[in-house]
C-alpha cells in the first residue's frame, strides 16, 4: 500500500510492473536493472528489459528511487529514503548502506569548497568481512 500511495502522490499510474519493481527493490535494498529484470520476469514473463529501464528512469526522475553509481560497477538502484552513504566491497561487489552524519559531511564540504551543495552521494570502497575472511 505504501508504494501505491507514493506513486499516486507523484501522479504516476499504479501498474503491476511498477509495484513489482518497488517491492523487489524494497526486499533486496540495492539491485541492478539486470537483476531486477530476472526477478520481475518470474511474475510477469512478458515484461521486457526496455519496460524495466523505462520505469526505473521514471521512478528515479520522480524521486521514488535513487541511482547509485560506483566506478567500475553497474548502477544499482534503491528506494530514495533518508540521506546515507554506502560501503562497497571491491572483491564481491556487495553494496550496503552506512548511516553516517551526511548533513555534517555536506556542511563541511560546503565550508571547505565554497560550493552550495544540494545532495550527498558517497561510496566508500573496501573489502567486506566475508571477503576478508576468505583471504586469510
Amino acid at each position: 500500500m505504501y508504494f501505491e500511495n507514493e506513486l499516486k502522490t507523484r501522479r504516476l499510474k499504479v501498474t503491476p510492473q511498477r509495484m513489482a519493481i518497488l517491492k523487489e527493490i524494497d526486499i533486496y535494498g540495492h539491485i541492478s536493472i539486470e537483476e531486477l529484470y530476472e526477478k520481475i520476469r518470474v511474475y510477469y514473463p512478458s515484461t521486457s528489459l526496455a519496460t524495466i529501464y523505462k520505469n526505473i528512469t521514471l521512478l528515479c526522475d520522480s524521486g521514488i528511487l535513487r541511482e547509485i553509481k560506483a566506478p567500475g560497477y553497474k548502477q544499482k538502484y534503491e528506494l530514495n529514503q533518508s540521506k546515507h552513504a554506502h560501503v562497497m566491497c571491491d572483491k564481491c561487489g556487495k553494496l550496503e548502506d552506512i548511516h553516517i552524519d551526511c548533513v555534517a559531511l555536506q556542511t563541511h564540504c560546503m565550508q571547505t569548497s565554497g560550493y552550495n551543495l544540494h545532495s550527498v552521494s558517497a561510496i566508500f570502497m573496501g573489502t567486506c568481512p566475508a571477503c576478508q575472511a576468505l583471504s586469510h
